[in-house]
């Protein structure tokens, strides 16, 4: 299970460096094949392949007000590869759908990783850290911390 936040910059040709402690972990995974795709709230999805495939056969089940979220999501999924360096690239379209240009964060959130421009991700942080503890406990009832 992937966790923690790296902060992190991509280099001039929009590739990341995977951080060592994931590196191992994706290529036991799925062999360094990945699949990045836009999400909602404004960040990149990555999910190692094979825990992609039953999101995606999910979201290819969502039909009729769901479907532009089935389009959003699937529509935008590429597959890439790491490399030697244990490097990826970061498709154009989707560093232009989420705003990335040059810092950005790798968020660990268990099977997959969340990629967000490091300025959207310490105000998403932010807000999260500034909610009201009430309204945070009633969001979080049935959660042991």
């Amino acid at each position: 299970m992937f966790g923690g936040v790296s902060s992190m910059n991509l280099d001039s040709k929009g590739r990341l460096a995977i951080p060592a402690k994931h590196r191992d972990a994706l290529l036991a995974r799925s062999e360094g094949r990945l699949v990045i795709t836009v999400e909602p709230s404004g960040c990149l999805l990555i999910y190692p392949e094979p825990d992609w495939i039953p999101v995606r056969d999910q979201l290819n089940t969502l039909s009729g007000a769901q479907m532009g979220l089935r389009r959003l999501i699937v529509g935008h999924a590429e597959e890439i590869e790491m490399d030697t360096s244990g490097r990826i690239l970061i498709p154009p379209t989707l560093r232009q759908r989420a705003s990335l240009d040059k810092t950005v964060a790798l968020v660990g959130m268990g099977n997959k990783f969340e990629l967000w421009d490091e300025a959207k991700w310490n105000a998403v942080t932010d807000a999260a850290m500034a909610m009201d503890p009430v309204e945070l406990q009633n969001n979080m009832q049935g959660i042991v911390l």
